[in-house]
C-alpha cells in the first residue's frame, strides 16, 4: 500500500519539503497526517479524501449531486445516525448498505448499523459538505431533532392525524432541548442561506417552511413529520419573543434577539391565525448594519443628485414603490450620511426596523393614539433639524408633513406608488392643496430591488432567441448556478432608481392638477431617467439580467 504523502507527491499537490514539514508538524501535534495537511493547508479536504481513495481501494465522489437514493433507504435509516456520524446512505443491496463518509478512519459508524440495524457496510469517500447537503436533501432540515422529539412524545411518525391530547403535549415540550436545537436549526440555515425572512405555514396535513433569498421565496425541505411538531415550534418562537403563548386565536407580533452563526440578529415575529394553525414569519435583521449611500447600486449622476438633494435646508424627498423595494435602507442609508455632531435627526417609523446611534427613533404606537400625526407634532418642540417620517397614510400626517417643511425643516418619507411621476398626483387625491405641494416638495425618488448575478459561475448568453428586442444588441450574463449562490444563479440585489426633481416646470403641472401621464411627458422631455432606464443600464454593465429588470420595471410602450 501506498504511504499518503507519496500519492500527493506523485499527484503534484505536494513537495517533498511540504511532506517533510507536514510530518513533523503531525508528531508534534500528536495528530494524524491528514489532519495536519488540511491545518497547514496545503491540500483540500477533496484533494486528501481522493488520495486516501486510492491509498484505501475505495471510491472517491467529488459530489453526491447527480446520485439519486431510494426512499426506501432514506427510510431505513433513521435520521438520528446519519446526522450524528455524518454519513449519507447511498444504497442498500440484499443486507449491505453502501454509505458516503467523510472520514474512512472511522469504524464506530460502521459497527453500529451492524449493531442496531443488522447491514454490513461498504464506504465510499466524499467530502463532508457534500454530506451535509445531501442529507438535508433527503432527510430534510432537522429531521434528527424531529424524530428525538416525535419519540419522547410518543407520536408515531406514520400517524396521518395528531390527537388534541399529543399537541398539547408537544406544546409543553416547547422549551425541551430538541424543539431548541430545531428552531436553532432552521434559523442557521436561513442564515447560511441570507434569507431575509423565513415562512412558517400550516395547511390540513403539513406544515410547509420558505425562505426569502433575495426577495424570492423558495421551499425548504423539511421532514414531513415536522406537521406534528407545528405547535411546539410557534409556542417556542412565542416564548423567545414574549408573547402569549395560550392565545391563538389574534394576531401577535413581537421581537427577539439572538445569536445565529456568531452573528447578533434582530428577530421580528408576526403570528396570524389560519384555518389550519397560526401561521409565523420571522424577519431577520442584522443589529448592526453600515448603510453606505454609496453601495446601494446609485449611478454617479444620480448619487451626485441625491447627494444635492441632501444639503438642501428644508422641503420635502418621498421615496416610493411597493413593500420591499429597499427604501427604508435608503432613507437610513440618507440619514447615516447626514448625521452628524451639529445636527438633529429624529425619526417616525412603524416599525423600527434598525437602529441608528445618534438618532432619536420614535416607534409609532396607534393603539395608544401614537400616530405618525401625534407624533409628528409633538417632536417639533423637541428642534430636529431633519425628520423622517416612516410612511405618509393619511390626509392628517401628509399636511402636517408639508407644512412642517415649509417652516425650515427637511423630511424623509416614504409614499405607497407604482413610480416616481404618481407622487405627486397620489397628494393631490389624499386631498393636499396643489399650491402646498408643488411648494414643499424637493423630489420623488422611485427604486426597486434587482438580483444581482452571482460572480463566482456568471457566463455570457450565446442563445438570444428569448431575449426581448430591447437587450439584444448587448453582451448579456446569466449565473449558472453554483456552491456559493446555492444553485439560483444570483448572489444579492441591488437598487434601480428613477429619481423626479420638482422644478418650477413640474410644479406648474402640479398647480394645474396634470395627470402623473403629463409629468412623466415633461419629465421624459427634461432627460428623466425611468426605472427601466436605470435596469437596461445595469444589464448593460453586466450586474443584472433582462429578465430581473422586467420582472420589477414595466416595458414602455413608446420602446416596443
Amino acid at each position: 500500500m501506498s504511504k499518503l504523502g507519496e500519492i500527493l507527491i506523485k499527484k503534484g499537490l505536494l513537495t517533498p519539503e511540504q511532506l517533510e514539514m507536514a510530518l513533523k508538524e503531525s508528531a508534534q501535534a500528536g495528530e494524524i497526517l491528514g489532519k495536519a495537511f488540511l491545518r497547514m493547508k496545503l491540500v483540500t479536504e477533496g484533494q486528501l479524501l481522493e488520495a486516501l481513495a486510492e491509498q484505501l481501494d475505495l471510491q472517491f465522489f467529488p459530489s453526491l449531486k447527480d446520485i439519486i437514493v431510494s426512499p426506501d433507504v432514506v427510510k431505513a435509516i433513521p435520521a438520528k445516525f446519519v446526522w450524528h456520524y455524518k454519513f449519507m446512505p447511498l444504497k442498500i443491496k440484499e443486507k449491505v448498505l453502501t454509505i458516503a463518509v467523510s472520514d474512512p478512519l472511522a469504524v464506530w459508524p460502521m459497527d453500529d448499523l451492524k449493531l442496531h440495524l443488522g447491514f454490513d457496510v461498504e464506504r465510499v469517500l466524499t467530502t463532508e459538505e457534500e454530506i451535509l447537503k445531501a442529507i438535508r436533501r433527503y432527510y430534510g432540515l432537522g429531521a434528527d431533532a424531529i424524530e428525538e422529539i416525535l419519540a419522547e412524545n410518543n407520536i408515531k411518525a406514520e400517524q396521518q392525524k395528531v390527537h388534541h391530547e399529543e399537541i398539547e403535549d408537544v406544546e409543553r415540550s416547547a422549551q425541551g432541548a430538541s424543539v431548541i436545537n430545531l428552531l436553532d436549526q432552521i434559523l442557521s440555515e436561513a442564515a447560511s442561506s441570507r434569507a431575509t425572512d423565513i415562512h412558517i405555514e400550516p395547511y390540513r396535513n403539513s406544515v410547509r417552511v420558505r425562505y426569502r433569498i433575495d426577495g424570492i421565496l423558495y421551499d425548504m425541505r423539511m421532514p414531513e413529520q415536522i406537521v406534528h411538531l407545528h405547535q411546539a415550534i410557534v409556542s417556542r418562537i412565542k416564548i423567545l419573543s414574549n408573547l402569549n403563548v395560550v392565545e391563538k386565536r389574534l394576531p401577535q407580533d413581537g421581537r427577539a434577539i439572538m445569536k445565529v452563526q456568531d452573528k447578533q440578529v434582530d428577530l421580528r415575529i408576526s403570528i396570524i391565525p389560519s384555518l389550519y394553525g397560526e401561521n409565523v414569519v420571522i424577519r431577520i435583521l442584522p443589529v448592526h448594519l453600515l448603510f453606505n449611500l454609496d453601495k446601494l447600486g446609485l449611478e454617479p449622476q444620480e448619487l451626485k443628485t441625491i447627494e444635492e438633494l441632501m444639503v438642501k435646508p428644508h422641503g420635502i424627498i418621498f421615496l416610493t414603490g411597493p413593500t420591499g423595494s429597499g427604501k427604508t435602507t435608503t432613507l437610513y442609508a440618507c440619514l447615516s450620511r447626514l448625521n452628524k455632531e451639529s445636527v438633529k435627526i429624529i425619526t417616525i417609523e412603524d416599525p423600527i426596523e434598525y437602529e441608528l446611534m445618534g438618532i432619536m427613533q420614535i416607534q409609532v404606537k396607534p393603539e395608544i393614539g401614537m400616530t405618525f400625526a401625534n407624533a409628528l407634532r409633538s417632536i417639533l418642540r423637541h428642534d430636529p433639524d431633519i425628520m423622517m417620517i416612516g410612511e405618509v397614510r393619511d390626509l392628517e400626517t401628509a399636511e402636517l408633513a408639508i407644512r412642517t417643511s415649509l417652516t425650515g425643516h427637511l423630511i424623509f418619507s416614504t409614499l405607497h406608488t407604482n413610480d416616481a411621476y404618481s407622487g405627486a398626483t397620489r397628494l393631490l387625491d389624499v386631498g393636499i392643496e396643489p399650491y402646498l405641494v408643488a411648494s414643499s416638495m424637493n423630489a420623488f425618488i422611485s427604486q426597486r430591488l434587482v438580483r444581482v448575478i452571482c460572480p463566482d459561475c456568471k457566463e455570457e448568453v450565446k442563445d438570444k432567441e428569448l431575449v426581448p428586442e430591447l437587450f439584444r444588441s448587448m453582451k448579456l450574463y446569466r449565473g449558472r448556478g453554483c456552491e456559493n449562490c446555492k444553485s439560483i444563479g444570483f448572489k444579492g440585489r441591488v437598487a434601480i432608481y428613477e429619481i423626479l426633481l420638482v422644478n418650477e416646470q413640474i410644479q406648474e403641472l402640479i398647480l394645474n392638477k396634470a395627470s402623473s401621464s403629463l409629468i412623466k411627458k415633461k419629465a421624459r422631455e427634461m432627460g428623466f431617467r425611468s426605472l427601466l432606464d436605470s435596469g437596461i443600464e445595469k444589464v448593460r454593465q453586466g450586474i443584472t439580467t433582462p429578465e430581473e429588470v422586467l420582472r420589477v420595471a414595466e416595458l414602455e410602450h413608446d420602446r416596443g
